[in-house]
């Protein structure tokens, strides 16, 4: 008696693999916030209810390109009554990328920004320093990198971006050249410079004199020099342990008095530690600002100059599968010789996070 052979289909498994891979995060929790409206004078605290998504789709590559989306949101609903009762923030970006061959990728994303939030806007806007902001952005990033068989690259970018605000600001159009040259090593740690030129146009708003005054028949234009070093460094081969540091220095030159002009000086370190089932990190951030024209106030003729500092701890563990619990603290602090640019905020909030 003979076995039977059985004929089986002819299969084309490449088909049968799921061609893209997802990643969804949704977040809940609760917090509280002792300063809602970053004031100078009147702190006004509130607990919040906060949530969140992220979401991450990635096609695998076909042809040598691979399509990408990323999306991140945020919202916080304070429950005291106060300047503000919610806070909501939003990105997100959809990216190609095409493989050239012989070391050459090239890259288009757009990407899109939603804030509602109050924010410190002293730095670019004189005369304005805490208030609600309500804006939309909508950028353009074309990218163009090429890898070296010594772990050296290099990328260039040239983003464009529509920025609009609810007033008092100003929306403007921003345009630019971004370069970076990097290395990667060991356990995948890398050491990066980055140079940006950057030219903002601004829709309505005039220049102004050296005390501040408006211009008439003007329009406020913006040339800006960004240059970053970030040394990212894994200490072990399981890459438990990273440090990534941080030093960057920008200057910002007006297209008239040079009373928008600005010098800032930052540097940040972060260190984290990921083990099996934890996650812990903490990271210090310090900036300096100069402005050579713009007087401290009408009364004192000292340059105006402020710093801003600020820490942040997280604590993450994974329960299940899907599941973590995470806790947070962040404290941010600025010191101004303008008194009205002064304030302190410290934020707590700790919650789940379940990923699909």
């Amino acid at each position: 008696m003979h076995a039977q052979q059985i004929q089986l289909p002819d299969l084309d498994l490449p088909i049968l693999l799921p061609k893209w891979e997802h990643d969804i995060s949704l977040r809940t929790g609760a917090g509280y916030r002792d300063n809602v409206g970053l004031s100078s004078l009147f702190p006004t605290p509130s607990a919040f209810i906060a949530t969140g998504l992220e979401v991450i789709l990635l096609r695998l590559p076909e042809n040598n390109t691979q399509p990408s989306f990323f999306l991140s949101a945020e919202d916080l609903r304070f429950l005291s009554s106060g300047p503000v009762d919610k806070e909501q923030t939003l990105f997100a970006q959809a990216q190609i990328k095409t493989e050239s061959g012989s070391g050459w990728q090239m890259s288009l994303a757009a990407e899109y920004v939603f804030q509602n939030q109050v924010m410190d806007v002293s730095v670019t806007e004189p005369g304005l320093s805490t208030l609600p902001v309500l804006g939309h952005a909508a950028i353009l990033r074309e990218g163009l990198r090429r890898d070296f068989a010594n772990n050296w690259w290099i990328t260039a970018e040239l983003p464009a971006q529509r920025q609009f605000y609810r007033e008092p600001l100003d929306n403007y159009t921003e345009y630019g050249a971004r370069l970076t040259l990097g290395r990667t090593y060991g356990h995948q740690s890398e050491l990066s410079l980055r140079y940006e030129f950057a030219r903002r146009l601004y829709e309505t708003e005039p220049l102004r004199d050296t005390m501040g005054n408006a211009v008439p028949d003007t329009h406020r234009q913006a040339i800006q020099n960004d240059a970053r070093l970030s040394w990212k460094h894994y200490w072990d081969s399981a890459r438990r342990w990273r440090a990534t540091t941080r030093f960057g220095a920008k200057q910002s030159h007006d297209n008239g008095s040079g009373y928008f002009d600005y010098t800032r000086l930052q540097a940040s370190e972060q260190i984290l530690f990921r083990r099996e089932v934890w996650e812990i990190s903490g990271e210090a951030r310090l900036a300096s600002y100069d402005y050579p024209v713009q007087p401290a106030s009408l009364i004192d003729p000292a340059k105006r100059h402020s710093t801003e500092w600020s820490v942040n701890f997280r604590c993450e563990r994974r329960v299940s599968r899907f599941l973590k619990i995470f806790a947070e603290y962040d404290r941010t602090q600025t010191v101004s010789n303008v008194p009205l640019e002064q304030y302190v905020v410290n934020t707590v909030k700790g919650g789940l996070d379940w990923t699909f």
